[in-house]
């Protein structure tokens, strides 16, 4: 019996580290979307994926720690344009953006 439970604790032990090495799987910061009649979309620490913005969006602060790219189409089809940390751009109207895992 207390080999199996040390077993256990081993394989617990093995998946926590795991955890605390593991990326973190969002960006830090935020991404301010505005679109043209004033609008403005605050997506604070987005998640890494695909995010679909409905209305649309024409500027871009990326005040995020990574590049994010924007797309024409609602599930991130089309070509991206790529937005460097730090940068505010005039993009067209777009309708979701990917941040990286």
């Amino acid at each position: 019996m207390k080999i199996r439970k040390g077993i256990v604790m081993a394989i617990a032990a093995v998946g926590l580290a795991g955890v605390v090495t593991s990326p973190a799987l969002a960006a830090t910061g935020r991404l301010v979307l505005s679109g043209a009649d004033g609008y403005q979309r605050v997506v604070s620490n987005p998640p890494a994926g695909c995010i679909s913005t409905g209305t649309g969006f024409m500027q871009v602060a990326n005040r995020t720690n990574v590049p994010v790219s924007v797309y024409d189409g609602a599930v991130c089809s089309g070509p991206p344009l790529v937005i460097a940390p730090g940068a505010d751009a005039y993009v067209g109207l777009r309708h979701s953006l990917s941040v990286p895992r």
